[in-house]
């Protein structure tokens, strides 16, 4: 199952926004924000390339319905990520920690300029591979992804602003 997510963030250029994303305090709040662990477990910088692993744990309720399949284990998932950093562009993917060889999650990030402001374009498809409940399991997961990039998008545009304002 294919998705996109295209997002406006008004005042900040596409240079100073890519340094937000990549800005470890930045991610480490934004994180706290969403109730979602967070673990750097690779982060390689150079004047081409970005180079970033990260564990997420995602919080979840007792009655969610990830418990039936993950039990009393937490679900997480690591996201690799490789950015091209004047193409301002990169390929990502994510490594759930439980049926990591039926599920294939990945895609691309897009940084552009947009009139006052940057585009953050992220695409991605989503391959479960479940014997009749595969497609089930995709749209799920597509919905989970939509989710967090909502709330990761407001997140972003009220730092944006407590930030201006100062």
């Amino acid at each position: 199952m294919k998705f996109a997510i295209d997002d406006l963030f008004h005042g900040v250029m596409c240079g100073d926004f890519a340094t937000l994303y990549f800005d470890e305090s930045f991610n480490e709040d934004l994180s706290a924000g969403l109730c979602m662990g967070r673990k750097l477990l690779r982060l390689d910088r150079s004047a081409d390339r970005i180079v970033r692993h990260v564990r997420f744990e995602p919080a979840r309720t007792a009655d969610a319905a990830v418990n039936q399949a993950y039990g009393a284990s937490r679900a997480s998932f690591i996201e690799e990520l490789v950015y091209e950093v004047r193409a301002r562009r990169g390929e990502w993917r994510t490594i759930p920690n439980r049926f990591a060889e039926r599920v294939n999650n990945a895609g691309s990030i897009e940084f552009a300029d947009a009139a006052g402001g940057t585009r953050r374009i992220v695409r991605g498809e989503v391959k479960v591979s479940l014997f009749g409940f595969g497609g089930i399991v995709e749209r799920m997961i597509v919905a989970e992804i939509e989710k967090s990039y909502v709330a990761t998008t407001r997140f972003t545009r009220d730092y944006l602003a407590k930030k201006t304002a100062i």
